[in-house]
């Protein structure tokens, strides 16, 4: 109300000094901004809201001064050539309450933040620099992502996808083929063979001849001599090296493929394993450095040496049947001791070494001077005695090289099955399954179920009926396998820093 007397009186005022000006006969002069703009804009903004003159910029009252004061230099003008003066008052509006639709104007105004109350006001590019007028027309990130570098959208898989040869590659001689037989919640058997032409897998489960299997494509079902049925499919890597004829104790996928990761090994790589085993490492080892990389392995004892390259063999061989690109060759089997092989690595540097060694500590000062810096070595250990030893011997001596990290990987299988595949029944009333001593009558896990309630348990199992499940830790677990070390090679920022208290 005070806001709304004080614009009433700036525009007496100027009311008394335009009719002064006309008895002089003086040519009134038009009202300047500075005097009557601001006067103007108090009853204009005051008669909406009086939050809305606390809460609009100075530019928005300006903007709406302006339009007021042009709204009344018209009116003034035809009053002249009325020959009278119409005394300014309070808009009409205010005295009356405001109509339905203006009250919903007035509460969207209310809504509307300052900057959009401005954007009603000015229109769009009219007081923006030239620059900001550019920068906002043209699309965001126009200059970071060229135009012809986005992808299309695509609605179907591309031309090349669509054209390539099938997946689907039959059984053929030479094969390498994994026969399994499952009971409804694990493997019962598993037997690795390769096809021949007079073959025939034996089991105590029954027998299945190489020549049924020939042709036909992986992931079938047959049935043995003996009415048992054999799930036929090719082995993975993993699998292979599980089941492929053993020299020493093998290194468990779980544990390759977790130094895999700790040397972080690429495409193109030239790694350093020693000690070959039975050629599971250098399997991995070949897979993950691509045919760019290479892996140089040394194996001291003959008859590793031989186990390693006939299995290393063996899957290139199988791997060549079944698929249209062949596996790198790109694995050097070296039998020789490399603690005397210094000379022969003298010129080759290493991204990455890998160790499964019984004393890894005496190869530290030959190997790791061919290692890249930065590099990793990681080594394999069965035992936490060895871990110490092994760092007792990084702490005592001169090579730059810090423990990183030291990791045992263990996995942990589970069971989840419906709790009729265990006690043999479904919704079966529990009266129903007591025998005659008035006893729970409940199979034995490792015991068949019966083929009628099996046919029964089917039946009742359904997609109305969610039978009740069982999920827990499988009973046998692999337990520890080995400890992996990681060393990191560095070069000391000072000539005194040492490895000492670094591990």
């Amino acid at each position: 109300m005070r806001c709304w007397r004080l614009g009433s009186l700036l525009e007496v005022r100027a009311s008394s000094w335009e009719s002064r000006a006309a008895l002089s006969g003086k040519q009134p002069r038009p009202p300047s901004r500075d005097t009557l703009g601001f006067q103007a804009a108090a009853p204009e903004t005051c008669s909406a809201h009086p939050r809305e003159l606390q809460g609009a910029p100075l530019l928005l009252r300006a903007g709406i001064g302006s339009l007021g004061s042009s709204r009344r230099a018209l009116s003034s003008s035809a009053g002249d050539k009325d020959g009278r003066d119409e005394p300014e008052g309070p808009p009409a509006g205010s005295a009356a309450a405001p109509g339905p639709a203006v009250a919903r104007r007035r509460a969207w105004h209310r809504s509307l933040s300052p900057s959009e109350r401005l954007s009603q006001l000015v229109q769009h590019g009219e007081h923006l620099s030239p620059h900001v007028a550019e920068a906002s027309s043209s699309p965001p990130f126009a200059d970071v992502v060229p135009q012809e570098e986005l992808q299309p959208d695509r609605d179907s898989p591309s031309e090349e996808l669509r054209d390539a040869p099938s997946k689907n590659a039959p059984f053929q001689l030479g094969d390498l083929f994994l026969a399994e037989s499952r009971r409804r919640r694990d493997a019962e058997f598993k037997k690795l063979c390769k096809l021949a032409a007079d073959g025939v897998l034996t089991s105590t489960w029954g027998a299945v001849k190489h020549a049924d299997i020939v042709g036909k494509l992986p992931g079938q079902m047959f049935r043995t001599s003996t009415g048992h049925t054999f799930l036929i499919r090719r082995p993975s890597l993993e699998e292979f090296v599980l089941l492929m004829e053993r020299g020493p104790t093998i290194s468990y996928p779980k544990d390759i493929n977790a130094m895999l990761l700790l040397m972080d090994i690429s495409q193109g790589d030239t790694v350093l394993e020693a000690g070959s085993g039975s050629g599971g490492m250098s399997l991995f080892l070949s897979r993950a450095v691509g045919p760019q990389g290479r892996v140089v392995s040394y194996e001291v004892r003959r008859d590793h040496y031989r186990v390693a390259k006939k299995n290393y063999k063996r899957w290139r061989d199988a791997w060549k049947i079944s698929h249209p690109l062949e596996w790198p060759d790109n694995v050097d089997f070296i039998n020789e001791d490399i603690l005397t092989a210094a000379k022969a690595l003298k010129n080759v540097t290493f991204d990455a070494i890998a160790l499964d060694m019984l004393v890894p500590q005496n190869l530290l000062p030959v190997a790791i001077p061919n290692l890249k810096m930065g590099g990793v070595c990681a080594v394999y250990l069965a035992n936490i005695t060895q871990v110490i030893d092994l760092v007792e011997a990084i702490r005592t001596s001169k090579i730059n090289l810090f423990c990183e990290r030291i990791v045992e990987v263990t996995h942990r299988d589970w069971i989840v099955l419906p709790a009729s595949w265990k006690i043999g029944g479904v919704f079966h009333n529990m009266k129903s399954n007591q025998n005659k001593n008035n006893e729970s009558a409940c199979h034995d896990e490792n015991e068949e179920i019966p083929a009628q309630q099996n046919k029964e348990d089917d039946a009742l199992i359904s997609e109305e009926t969610k039978p009740p499940y069982i999920a827990r830790p499988y009973p046998w677990q692999v337990g520890h396998t080995a400890f992996l070390v990681k060393l990191r090679k560095f070069n000391p920022a000072y000539p005194n820093t040492t490895s000492n208290s670094i591990c």
